[in-house]
């Protein structure tokens, strides 16, 4: 009766959960009922993820799933009837029936609301309840049929077959209750959304949807990135980025990201905790079945309820596999991408908002890069806000004080900014996914005891405790030590990325200076640091390896040592399930110091991320009004700290008023605050005290840009803003010019006309859709200025912020600019504040000047005004150097910059070998910046003997396969002796391997992975009898196999680790030689943050991941093939049930490749640009703010940010798929071997057991083996991607040594040279020939695309002779070596290279000479004056001007940090001005004492004064030396003792300046081309002065 109670409550209880299942059926019905009117029809299905397509619309159908839950519900209630007559008379009975009727009865009507909804998602979630109805119901039968099992075989056979009929109805039921689509397909954007929220819960559940991709992947053996669906909402990175400011939490950071995903934290901690369970219901069947088999009779038969124990097996093999994999789903699905997509938007979004601030500091240290982290990618160093006047930071703070490490670096510094995405973001990420491990390890910890003192009793466990208590603090101890080995590890990559990051934007000064061996062994030496460092953690590793191989073996023997003492007997039963017990016990506990160190690891992280995220911004400083003005204003760069204000350069009590509509000019001697003044203007300044006055621009979603039209085009309000350091998109240079406007026809032509591109883009074979490298590396100085110039005159903006536009342009060019553009049709009407030293050029359109100087305003007004005063005058002098200022201002340049491609290059700065970009070549034209290639398929196998070869050949893998076939061996024997031992007791070993389904629940790769080597096979033979030995000879020799198993099993680590540093060192040192030496062409086309991820991320795997992935894959390989070799002494069925099995996995393995390797390629490939974004980004934060375009950068990131989660979460997604399926696999292997066993009469138990083993073991090996197999593949991936750039072409490394003293004289003969920038491209330079001679000055002028930079690139060789030569003194420089030609020769790049350090290592890198001597430089380029009690006053807090001129004192003067050596330089220099960089290159040029130099626009970006002066040192400092000036000022070359002019990459004049003045041109009548050069010059008056000696 007790029984029959309890039957009836459990079927009450069940039934009772079958009826709250039905509610939600109810209620639809009722629902339904009430709007069946009122239910649209044809509606295209809508929600947060997307929208469907008409298309998608018709394809859904859910009509035959319906029919079917229909029909099993029907049948189910049929099957009763029967039922009900056949029942006998007893009440029970006949109550368990018509409770079952009612059961159905209310699966009945469930299937019924759910055949009625007409809403998709409802019908989904019903079909779930219903689900749940069926399995609870089948439950009840499968227990009710259990407890009766022996009486329903042997009674009625209808009876039988309807209770068995009515249990694969309600089975079928529950799986057609999951096959109901839960909506049509839905597309964001054009793009289909991830198919986890469309499909039917089964597949969802089962992770099946992705049959079809990886289908189309094995079939296409390739996966695009648009094959991929696009994040859905929860992962999405503008829809978590607006639910985070929807929630505005005011906790700190970690509990608000706790808080926005505690629905996903609390599902994988409550999986966390049912899979603590599950883990050990396989062993605890399994002890079930074995004790049968311990106490089973000979020849007596298995009982049904025996049978079932073995339904039971599979049951709980496949839920504690589906629990865990759901874990691992929930943990990256719904944690670790979201939480990645989350932070990476909001931190993109927090830099966009940013107060942007710039200081020089020491090397960034605080920036560490685990070896799994993504590198970071900085743009080079343009930028924003005009370099001119960049503060300096604590400029004036005394050198102890800068010796100290700021922790608020990490706010200065771009890369450290894009570190907290590449590193930080990802650490708290990763830590998110796997944090549930503290739970579950005290979960399994609390179970796992309870069930070993059930097995064992608690003397035998608190013995083995012991050991383990013994072992723990040296396990900590190495814990600790390999935590400190990982963050020296993580400090010294961060420095390597450093040098290598700066060594790549630096990489054309590098090898105009022929400084590839110094960088090239600067680099080595930090990466020997690194090397080291990972040595260090490998040799942690293995230690820590050797405690976990080590622990379970004592933790064991101690405690079955005991139990065999106290019991006097050792049961199979007992020995194996507790060695797995055991096993999973120290795994557990093994990993917790290491998720300590992750822990610390990602609080260190998040706290980094709410430093920044609580960091200052840009806040609207000024007030509205009609016009710019500013009134008693004091203004200065923005600080994110307080600073005194001697500490900063200030502009103090400014009052200005800028006419609306008009053209206003700022001048002002270099680094008097000029860009500061605009930048004001822009709200990018701190203002301290006064008001600044702008007017309004409407928000971005009023300005409605996409109606634009030539009635509303201009919004008087809107600001545009030309850099000093132009920043340019890598995009077409139509797209840079509308810069996401509508296209308007008309405007844009004029556009380009007026800005004087039009010429440059009939020179470019795919004119304006030509694509513009990252920073316009592929654009002359000039033609970058004049594209930002064209971006801001075709934007709809009413007030237009010029920052010293004619620096880099022509004569006629910036006379072109200011009549036509300034002051023509598109600019009339619109205020233009334009910033020059070119005043008298501006004066004759000009209403409003202000001179600049002293940190103050030293005169501002009307210009008529000024005129009337006298005081336009005096500032006209200021900015001259003669009398004859006016011809001084409007001889801006000569020659320079507009060339595009006549020359081959667009005049690349001179020195920048761009011109190398601009080709006439479509393939080159079309694409400059190439994408990042993927290779298909499989690994080459090539980059495996690559690998092979570079860790140490074959003798080396011959030497480790026997190591590890030693290491198997003894792990059978240490197996095989445990069977001995308990077959003694006569009770043959069978349960020992179960070990394995804890290591198969192992949180993390390591342990799961050190699994596999105790995971062997426990009999080689069939059962043998011995005699029986003492306990002490049984454990003596376990323990001693044991011992040497844990040797050679840890020695084996350590030679794989071996052979990794090899390997990694190598390949380091061919990547780190090729890259440094490729053409410069190819660094030009490839984005820094593409060759940083070689030097990092891939870098990073080669050296770690993959020694272990290698390690592991082996080793569960080789378990593997010892399994198959034990399967041939137990039964030839189960040999062939492995084989047909292992055909079954390979299927898998095959398709799960097929889509891994591609998904894997495409997230190398998707992350790089995430980091370049916000690199460039970054670097043109001013321009993207003053155009007011911070929105549209935003969701250009969230777009990125996307592609990288499309990638992660399919290659997650992809290994679900296999995993569950290689689970699935394997339950159904063990039940069938199970089934074997119990079907073979008269196996004995040891046999029985053994059999049962291998079955377990099978299954996870194999799945090991594939898991282990793909991962050495994918991370392979990396070895071929490093690989790839090791065979890149070098430039020419042959050649022969010039003399020591070569050259001697410099004298320089070009004889018939061709040069052409390919193959297959016309030459740029025609038979050029001329000789100068030694000590010459000569200077080098010609219009756009006359050759001249090709001629400087010819002499460095970046452009190989297509024929003919030049010689320098003598010397075929064709036959040199490179290094030797470069080192001897020198130039000064228009666009000057700084590096982040100090003023000292600047000028002299490598320590080759003296303090004086480096002071005596600057002084030459009046970086410092004479008198050092008088400072000149900068915009720098720390800068000099480069005026020793005295002028009135309005102001404290501000530190000149030229006078210490030990100045910090910022990342690029920014800290100085533009000039005061240019200046500094010259300095270092002076250095060199070079006999042959070569000027590039050197002096563009300063004033006039300052110029004259620099021009002054060059003839004074060079007078040993041959000069060769690419000129921009006819005045500077006038008086030079010739001058070439070329001319369609010919010579077309050489001679004297006096010569060529007075030679006749080719036509009759016509003058030569240096003299009508000179005659458009605008100062030719004063170039007759000095050609003919009367200056």
């Amino acid at each position: 009766m007790v029984r029959d109670g309890l039957t009836y409550a459990a079927v009450g209880s069940g039934l009772a959960v079958i009826g709250l299942c039905t509610v939600p059926a109810v209620s639809s019905l009722v629902s339904r009922f009430r709007s069946r009117n009122r239910d649209p029809k044809d509606v295209i299905y809508e929600d947060e993820d997307g929208k469907a397509t008409p298309e998608s619309m018709k394809a859904y159908s859910a009509k035959l799933q319906k029919s079917l839950i229909l029909l099993f519900a029907v049948a189910g209630c049929g099957v009763f009837i029967p039922r009900l007559l056949l029942s006998s008379a007893a009440d029970y009975d006949v109550l368990n029936v018509c409770l079952g009727a009612g059961a159905w009865g209310v699966l009945l009507f469930q299937a019924v609301a759910i055949a009625s909804s007409r809403k998709t998602i409802q019908a989904y979630d019903l079909g779930i309840f219903s689900f749940l109805s069926a399995v609870i119901l089948a439950i009840l039968l499968l227990t009710q049929d259990t407890k009766d099992a022996d009486a329903i075989i042997h009674g009625d056979r209808t009876q039988f077959a309807l209770r068995v009929t009515e249990l694969v109805l309600s089975l079928g039921l529950a799986i057609v209750s999951l096959l109901l689509p839960r909506r049509p397909d839905v597309f964001y954007r054009g793009q289909i959304v991830d198919r986890m929220y469309t499909v039917s819960a089964l597949s969802r559940f089962t992770w099946a949807w992705p049959n079809d991709l990886l289908s189309y992947a094995s079939k296409k053996k390739n996966l695009d990135l648009s094959d991929l669906g696009r994040p859905d909402q929860y992962t999405r990175a503008s829809t978590v980025s607006a639910d985070w400011k929807r929630r505005n939490s005011k906790y700190s950071l970690w509990a608000s990201v706790v808080l926005a995903h505690r629905k996903a934290f609390a599902l994988q901690w409550i999986y966390t905790l049912i899979s603590s369970f599950m883990n050990f219901a396989p062993q605890w069947v399994i002890l079930q079945l074995l004790r049968i088999l311990e106490t089973r009779k000979v020849g007596s038969t298995y009982g049904f309820s025996t049978w079932i124990w073995v339904v039971w097996l599979g049951v709980a093999i496949i839920a504690q596999a589906w629990i865990e994999a759901n874990v691992f789903w929930l943990s990256w699905a719904e944690l670790s991408i979201p939480i990645r997509s989350q932070l990476s938007a909001l931190v993109f979004e927090k830099a966009m908002r940013r107060k942007d601030v710039k200081g020089a500091g020491k090397a960034k240290k605080n920036a560490p890069v685990s070896e799994s982290e993504e590198p970071t990618v900085v743009g080079s160093e343009g930028d924003s806000t005009p370099g001119e006047t960049t503060p300096l930071l604590g400029g004036a703070k005394n050198e102890e004080e800068k010796e100290d490490t700021e922790p608020e670096e990490l706010k200065k510094s771009k890369q450290s900014t894009v570190n907290l995405i590449g590193v930080d973001v990802k650490r708290i990420a990763d830590f998110a996914s796997f944090q549930n491990m503290f739970p579950g390890s005290i979960f399994k910890l609390i179970v796992s005891l309870t069930f070993l003192c059930s097995l064992l009793g608690w003397v035998s466990l608190l013995a083995g405790f012991s050991a383990m208590a013994a072992i723990m603090p040296v396990n900590i101890h190495f814990s600790k030590k390999y935590a400190a080995a990982q963050d020296r590890l993580m400090k010294v990559r961060d420095e390597k990325m450093e040098v290598v990051t700066e060594a790549l934007q630096g990489m054309r000064q590098i090898k105009f200076s022929a400084l590839e061996p110094e960088w090239e062994r600067k680099i080595g030496n930090v990466r020997e640091r690194e090397l080291t460092a990972v040595w260090d953690v490998f040799m942690s590793d293995t230690l820590l390896f050797a405690c976990w191989i080590t622990s379970p073996i004592l933790l064991s023997a101690i405690s079955l040592a005991v139990y065999a003492v106290l019991h006097e007997s050792l049961l199979p039963s007992v020995a194996f399930v507790s060695l797995g017990i055991f096993k999973g016990l120290e795994v557990t506990l093994s990993v917790i110091p290491e998720l300590t160190t992750n822990l610390l690891d990602a609080w260190v992280s998040i706290k980094r991320i709410q430093e920044y995220l609580n960091s200052p911004e840009v806040e609207k400083i000024s007030k509205d009004a009609e016009e710019v003005s500013f009134v008693n204003a004091s203004i200065a760069w923005p600080s994110d700290e307080k600073i005194d204000d001697e500490d900063r350069f200030v502009l103090r009590n400014v009052n200005i008023t800028f006419p609306k509509g008009e053209l206003s000019v700022i001048s002002g001697k270099t680094g008097s605050g000029k860009s500061l003044m605009l930048a004001a203007i822009l709200g990018e300044v701190d203002v301290l005290g006064g008001d600044l006055y702008v007017p309004r621009p409407p928000l971005l979603s009023e300005r409605h840009d996409g109606k634009a039209n030539k009635s509303n085009w201009i919004i008087p309000g809107s600001i545009a803003y030309v850099a000093q350091i132009p920043w340019i998109e890598n995009a077409s240079i139509k797209d840079n010019i509308t810069f996401g406007l509508p296209y308007d026809e008309d405007r844009y032509n004029r556009t380009v006309e007026v800005c004087a591109l039009k010429k440059d883009l009939e020179m470019l074979t795919d004119g304006e859709n030509t694509e513009i490298g990252a920073n316009g590396i592929n654009l002359s100085g000039g033609q970058k200025w004049r594209v930002t110039l064209a971006r801001a005159i075709y934007s709809r903006a009413g007030i237009l912020v010029l920052d010293d536009i004619f620096s880099a342009v022509d004569a006629h060019v910036g006379r072109h600019i200011f009549e036509k553009c300034l002051n023509g049709d598109l600019a009339t009407g619109r205020t233009r504040i334009l910033v020059t030293h070119h005043v008298a050029l501006c004066e004759p359109k000009t209403k409003y000047l202000v001179e600049l100087g002293d940190g103050g305003v030293m005169n501002a007004g009307l210009v008529s005004v000024l005129r009337e005063e006298g005081t336009l005058q005096q500032i006209k002098r200021h900015e001259s150097v003669s009398d004859e200022i006016e011809a001084e201002d409007l001889a801006t340049a000569v020659n320079s910059d507009d060339s595009t491609n006549g020359e081959g290059e667009g005049q690349q700065n001179g020195a920048d070998a761009n011109a190398l970009k601009k080709v006439t070549s479509k393939i080159a034209a079309r694409k400059f910046v190439e994408e990042e290639t993927r290779e298909k398929g499989a690994v080459q196998k090539r980059v495996y003997l690559t690998y092979l070869h570079d860790s140490g050949g074959w003798l080396y893998w011959i030497a480790g396969l026997v190591l590890f076939n030693v290491v198997q061996a003894f792990s059978l024997g240490r197996s095989w002796w445990l069977k001995m031992w308990t077959g003694d007791y006569e009770s043959e070993g069978v349960l020992g391997i179960q070990q394995y389904y804890n290591a198969s629940s192992i949180e993390n790769d390591y342990a799961s992975a050190m699994s596999l080597q105790h995971t062997s096979i426990y009999t080689m033979s069939a059962p043998s009898t011995s005699t029986h030995r003492s306990l002490m000879f049984y454990l003596g020799i376990y323990v001693t196999l044991a011992i040497i198993n844990s040797i050679f099993g840890t020695l084996k680590f350590l030679y794989m680790y071996v052979g990794s540093i090899r390997a990694s060192r190598k390949l380091f040192q061919k990547l780190n030689f090729t890259v440094i030496r490729t053409p410069i062409r190819w660094l030009d086309t490839v984005p820094v943050g593409r060759i940083l991820n070689r030097f990092t991320a891939d870098i990073n795997i080669i050296d770690t991941q993959l020694a272990n992935s290698l390690t592991f894959g082996l080793n569960s390989f080789l378990s593997l093939l010892g399994v198959i070799v034990a399967a041939l002494f137990v039964s030839g069925y189960i040999v062939l049930l492995a084989a047909v099995l292992l055909l079954i996995c390979l299927y898998y393995a095959i398709r799960y490749l097929d889509g891994a390797r591609p998904v894997k390629r495409l997230e190398s490939t998707t992350k790089s640009p995430v980091f370049e974004q916000f690199g460039s980004a970054l670097t043109g934060i001013t321009t993207i703010r003053g155009f007011d375009k911070a929105e549209v950068y935003v969701e250009r990131m969230y777009k990125k940010i996307d592609d990288y989660s499309a990638a992660t979460w399919h290659l997650w997604l992809f290994n679900r798929w296999m995993g569950w399926r290689m689970s699935l696999v394997g339950s159904l292997f063990a039940t069938f071997v199970s089934i074997l066993i119990l079907g073979t009469p008269g196996i004995d138990s040891a046999l029985a057991g053994f059999a049962l083993v291998f079955a377990i073991e099978f299954s996870n090996c194999v799945m090991w083996t594939i898991r282990l197999y793909a991962n050495v593949e994918l991370n392979m991936n990396a070895a071929e991607r490093i690989i790839e750039y090791t065979e890149l072409p070098t430039e020419a490394l042959g050649g022969i040594s010039p003399p020591a003293a070569w050259p001697t004289d410099g004298r320089i003969e070009v004889k018939d040279l061709v040069v052409a920038y390919a193959d297959d491209l016309p030459p740029v330079l025609k038979g050029l020939t001329f000789s100068v001679n030694r000590n010459e000055r000569i200077g080098v002028v010609g219009r756009t695309g006359a050759g001249k930079s090709s001629l400087t690139l010819a002499l460095f060789r970046f452009l190989e002779a297509r024929s003919g030569t030049i010689h320098i003194d003598g010397l075929d420089i064709s036959k040199i070596k490179l290094h030797d030609l470069r080192s001897r020769l020198a130039i000064i790049p228009q666009d000057p290279v700084l590096f982040s350090g100090t003023i000292r290592s600047n000028l002299d890198p490598f320590d080759r000479h003296s303090d004086s001597e480096l002071r005596d430089c600057l002084e030459r380029v009046h970086l410092v004056t004479d008198d050092t009690a008088e400072p000149s006053g900068t915009a720098t807090p720390t800068e000099p001007s480069s005026s020793s001129s005295p002028v009135p004192t309005i102001v404290a003067k501000n530190t000149n940090i030229f006078r210490n050596l030990n100045s910090q330089i910022s990342e690029g220099g920014l800290n100085l001005s533009q000039g005061q960089r240019q200046l500094l290159c010259l300095a270092r040029a002076i250095v060199s004492r070079p006999r042959v130099m070569v000027l590039d626009e050197a002096t563009s970006a300063v004033d006039m004064h300052t110029d004259a002066l620099i021009q002054r040192s060059i003839r004074e400092e060079f007078t040993d030396a041959t000069l060769v000036v690419i000129a921009h000022r006819l005045s500077t070359i006038a008086d030079f003792d010739r001058i070439l002019v070329l001319s369609d990459g010919r010579v077309a004049e050489f001679g004297t300046p006096r010569e060529l003045w007075e030679r006749d041109g080719e036509g009759e009548g016509e003058k030569s081309m240096f003299r009508a050069m000179c005659d458009e010059s605008g100062e030719r008056e004063k170039l007759e002065a000095v050609v003919f000696g009367r200056a």
